[in-house]
């Protein structure tokens, strides 16, 4: 499988839902590729992700489909993103053992909060999700519902 390309940078996520600016890149962008290839692909379906995606690499996102991207996508992927970040960032797994991430001189946000947080982003991107819907119902792209077997996305079960 080659390496997916990410159809938001982590910036957008600071710029979008309001994350710190100083999260290291590297440390949200799986979160971004897990609920890329689990929630977003789950919602648009396969061809239309598809065509999103190799649209937006190649620059050429344009009428309906871009609509879709700046209107739907970057929030849904964006608060997605958030939860599963929320969910696993929380310690570090490394050669010498996992243990909790915390900045120095500062508490851990315990964790029925950081769920209570989780939960409150998917919700919101739930709703983004919900108006991507009403939208598509409106405006039909081809590609939007022929092809939504979803068997080929990650069931993350538990967290969603």
């Amino acid at each position: 499988m080659g390496k997916i390309k990410v159809l938001i940078k982590p910036n957008t996520i600071s710029e979008t839902v309001g994350f710190g600016g100083n999260i290291d890149p590297d440390q949200l962008a799986p979160s971004i590729i897990i609920a890329q290839t689990t929630q977003l692909k789950r919602i648009l379906g396969i061809d239309l992700y598809n065509k999103i995606s190799t649209d937006y690499s190649a620059g050429t996102l344009s009428g309906t489909y871009e609509t879709i991207y700046t209107d739907y996508v970057i929030d849904m992927l964006a608060f997605f993103s958030c939860s599963v970040y929320l969910s696993i960032n929380t310690s570090k797994t490394t050669n010498a053992g996992t243990y909790k991430v915390g900045a120095e001189g500062s508490q851990n946000t315990p964790a029925n909060e950081l769920t209570i947080l989780g939960k409150t982003y998917e919700a919101i991107a739930t709703n983004y999700e919900r108006n991507f819907y009403d939208f598509i119902a409106k405006n039909p792209v081809p590609e939007y519902g022929q092809n939504n077997d979803t068997s080929n996305t990650t069931n993350l079960i538990g967290w969603y």
